[in-house]
C-alpha cells in the first residue's frame, strides 16, 4: 500500500496533467500559430512527466516519412530537416495503426516507434507515442520519451492522448481557416433577391465573393439548381415557408459542397420574392465547436469542476460530473451560490473574504465534506484558483476522496492492531525471556567453578543471546508504536535536540575520541521525543561504524521550499551501494554481531518517524569514503 506521500503525490501528479490539459485546450482556442501551439504542447508534456524529450512528427504527404515538426529535449538543427521512418508496415501495427497511446518500457529492444534509430541515438529508452488525428487519416505522432527506463501508466497515457486530441482538432481548424481565409478573405455582409420562380434577380459583390468565388452567371438561374448541396433539405423549408407564408426568419444555415462554410441568414418576403441578407459565421461556429470539445474534456473528467464568480459566489458554470456529484441538474446549480450550499460560509461577506485569501495566494487546497442535494455528505478535496481572463473568476477542482478516506482508515486500523499485536507479542516473549535469563544466571552463579573453557563460553553464548532477543523486542514495540504513540507536532529547535543528543551519547563520544560538529540548524515542525530518537540513532551509527580514525561526524542543513534537508557526514567504513536501500529494513544488518553491536532496527525506525513527519531518508556512500544519511522535514512556521 503507498504511503501517503505517495498518495498525494500521484494525485498532484494527475491534477497537474488535468490542468495542463485545460490550459492547452484554452490556448488552442485563442491562439492562431500552430507551431507555437505544438512547441508548448511538446515542452508541458515533457515537464509534467518529468521527461528529456517531447516531439510532434508530422506526416509528409506521401505518408513513408515524417518531418520533426516541434520537440524539446532536442538539437535546434533537428526540428525541421529531420525525417524518420513513418512506414505502416515497419509499424507493424503500433503508433499509426492504434487509436490507444503506445508505450514502450524499453525501445532496445521493442523497437514499436517511428524514428527508433534517432530516439536511440539520443539515448532514448522508455517514452509514449500516440498518433496525432484518426488512424484512417492521421497528420502525425505526438511523443514523449525519457533517457532511463520507465514504467508509464495508464493515467501518463491518457495524459499524452488528451493531448494529442487537443492538437487534432487545433491542426483540422488551422487548415480550415487557412484554406477559407485564402479562398474567400474575411467576408462579413452579402445579399442576393430571389424572384417567386426561385431564380436569382440579383448578387451584390459580396455574396459573389461568398458564394460564387468562380465569378459564375447566377441571374436567371434557380437557386436549388446552382446550390443543391448548399441549401439543402434541413434549410429548404425556412426559404418555402419565408416566401409562401410571408414571415420574416432569421436561421444559421451550412453551404456544404464545395464551399463548407456557415452563414447567418436574414430572410425577408415581398410581393414580388424573397430578398436574402447573410454574413459569414463560420469562425464563430467553429469556435463553438471548439468549446463543444473543451466542455466534453470537462464532462468527461472524474473530478468536478466547478466556475464561481468571486464576489457573489454564484455558480456561473459546472459540469457534468459536478452536477452528478452534488445531485443536482445544472440549471439547479447555476441558481445557486457557494454560501448556499458551504455551512462554513456563512453569508457573501465570509466567501468574499475567502476569495480574497485565494486571490493573494493564487490557489488553496481545502479538504471537508460536502454536503449532496439529499442532505447526504462525501469528503472531498478540492483546490481552488484565482483566474483572470475577460473578469475575474474561481475555479475550483473538487475530488471525491471517499476511496482514499476508506483506505486511510483501514490503515489507521491495521497500525492499531499492529500496535496491539506488538504489545502482546512483546508482553508474552518477555516473559519467557526472563524466565531463561534468570535460569541462565541462577546456573551460572552456581555451577560457575564446575565449568570448564567451553561451558563458560556457552553460558556466555546464551546470555548475550537472550539480552539481544530483549532488546530485539522492545526496538519491534517501538517500531510499532511510531504513528500511534507520538506526541502532537510543534516547533522544535534542531540545536537543543542535538545538545541532549550529544549528551546522552556523551560516553561514547569520549570512549571513541570521536569529534561532532554542527552548522547551524533550524527550527522544524515534528515531535520532539522522535525527533531526539533519530538524530541520536544517526550520531550513534555514525560512531559506532567509524573504521580505525577517531569518528569524525558533521551535521548540516539547507533550506528546500517548505522542508529543511538535514544531513549527517561521517568519515567511516561506507556501505555497498547494493546494500543501501537495505539498511532501512526492519532487523536487516550489513555486519555480524560479534563486529558492531545492534539489533538491526535501529535505521528502519528513523525511516518511520522521517515518513511520520512526511518526509523522505536516504544514504549516499561509498565504501571506505564514509556515509551521508540525508533526511526532510517540514520547516516551522516563522514567527
Amino acid at each position: 500500500m503507498p504511503s501517503p506521500s505517495e498518495s498525494n503525490s500521484k494525485l498532484q501528479t494527475r491534477v497537474r496533467q488535468q490542468e495542463v490539459v485545460a490550459e492547452l485546450g484554452k490556448q488552442a482556442l485563442e491562439i492562431d500559430d500552430l507551431d507555437r501551439l505544438l512547441y508548448d504542447a511538446s515542452a508541458a508534456v515533457a515537464e509534467t512527466l518529468d521527461n528529456e524529450y517531447a516531439a510532434v512528427l508530422e506526416l509528409l504527404p506521401d505518408g513513408d516519412e515524417g518531418v520533426l515538426r516541434q520537440g524539446v529535449g532536442w538539437d535546434d538543427e533537428l526540428v525541421g530537416p529531420a525525417r524518420v521512418s513513418a512506414d505502416r508496415e515497419f509499424q507493424t501495427g503500433h503508433t499509426l495503426l492504434t487509436e490507444r497511446p503506445v508505450i514502450v518500457d524499453d525501445l532496445r529492444t521493442e523497437r514499436r516507434f517511428s524514428g527508433c534509430e534517432l530516439l536511440a541515438e539520443h539515448g532514448a529508452v522508455s517514452g509514449i507515442s500516440v498518433t496525432v488525428g484518426s488512424v484512417e487519416d492521421p497528420w502525425g505522432v505526438l511523443g514523449t520519451y525519457t533517457a532511463e527506463r520507465c514504467e508509464f501508466t495508464e493515467h501518463d497515457a491518457n495524459f499524452v492522448q488528451s493531448v494529442a486530441n487537443i492538437l487534432a482538432t487545433a491542426i483540422e481548424n488551422d487548415r480550415a481557416r487557412r484554406d477559407l481565409q485564402e479562398i474567400y478573405g474575411r467576408i462579413s455582409d452579402a445579399f442576393f433577391a430571389l424572384n417567386e420562380d426561385w431564380e436569382f434577380t440579383y448578387l451584390n459583390d459580396r455574396a459573389h465573393e461568398l458564394i460564387n468565388p468562380e465569378n459564375r452567371e447566377l441571374v436567371g438561374k434557380t437557386v436549388w439548381d446552382e446550390f443543391p448541396g448548399a441549401i439543402n433539405r434541413d434549410f429548404r423549408p425556412k426559404y418555402e415557408r419565408a416566401m409562401y407564408e410571408q414571415e420574416a426568419l432569421s436561421f444559421e444555415e451550412y453551404y456544404s459542397d464545395p464551399l463548407d462554410r456557415w452563414f447567418e441568414v436574414r430572410a425577408y418576403p415581398s410581393k414580388t420574392g424573397l430578398s436574402v441578407y447573410f454574413q459569414d459565421v463560420t469562425d464563430r461556429k467553429l469556435r463553438e465547436q471548439e468549446l463543444e470539445l473543451f466542455r466534453a474534456l470537462l464532462d468527461h473528467s472524474h473530478d468536478s469542476v466547478l466556475v464561481i464568480e468571486p464576489h457573489t459566489g454564484r455558480f456561473l458554470d459546472v459540469n457534468e460530473t459536478a452536477c452528478r456529484r452534488l445531485g443536482y441538474d445544472r440549471d439547479e446549480l447555476l441558481e445557486l451560490s457557494v454560501h448556499d450550499m458551504e455551512r462554513r460560509f456563512a453569508d457573501v461577506e465570509a466567501w468574499r473574504s475567502h476569495a480574497e485569501d485565494v486571490k493573494n495566494e493564487g490557489a488553496v487546497t481545502i479538504t471537508g465534506e460536502h454536503e449532496r442535494k439529499d442532505g447526504s455528505t462525501y469528503p472531498a478535496e478540492v483546490n481552488v484558483a484565482h483566474v483572470e481572463l475577460d473578469q475575474e473568476y474561481m475555479v475550483a477542482i473538487a475530488r471525491d476522496i471517499t476511496k482514499r478516506r476508506e483506505r486511510e482508515r483501514e490503515l489507521e486500523e491495521s497500525n492499531k492492531r499492529l500496535e496491539q499485536f506488538a504489545y502482546a507479542a512483546s508482553h508474552d516473549l518477555q516473559e519467557p525471556l526472563r524466565m531463561v535469563s534468570s535460569y541462565l544466571q541462577l546456573i551460572e552463579r552456581r555451577y560457575e567453578d564446575e565449568f570448564d573453557e567451553d561451558g563458560e563460553e556457552f553460558l556466555e553464548f546464551a546470555v548475550d543471546g537472550a539480552d539481544r532477543m530483549r532488546e530485539m523486542i522492545d526496538g519491534l514495540l517501538e517500531y510499532s508504536r511510531v504513528e500511534t504513540r507520538g506526541d502532537p507536532f510543534e516547533p522544535v529547535a534542531l540545536e537543543e535536540i542535538l545538545e541532549h543528543v550529544v549528551e546522552d551519547l556523551q560516553f561514547q563520544i569520549e570512549e571513541t575520541n570521536a569529534t561532532i560538529t554542527t552548522e547551524r540548524l533550524p527550527r522544524v515542525r515534528g515531535d520532539a521525543s522522535q525527533l531526539r530518537q533519530l538524530f541520536q540513532n544517526l550520531l550513534s551509527n555514525a560512531i559506532t561504524y567509524c573504521g580505525d580514525e577517531p569518528p569524525r561526524v558533521h551535521v548540516s542543513a539547507e533550506r528546500n521550499g517548505r522542508k529543511w534537508t538535514i544531513s549527517v557526514r561521517d568519515e567511516g567504513i561506507g556501505i555497498d551501494p547494493d546494500d543501501q536501500d537495505r539498511v532501512f529494513e526492519v532487523f536487516q544488518r550489513l555486519h555480524t554481531h560479534d563486529a558492531h553491536q545492534g539489533t538491526g532496527i535501529g535505521l528502519a525506525l528513523c525511516q518511520r518517524i522521517v515518513e511520520r513527519h512526511d518526509g523522505e531518508i536516504w544514504v549516499d556512500s561509498e565504501p571506505g569514503e564514509g556515509s551521508t544519511f540525508s533526511l526532510t522535514l517540514p520547516a516551522a512556521r516563522d514567527r
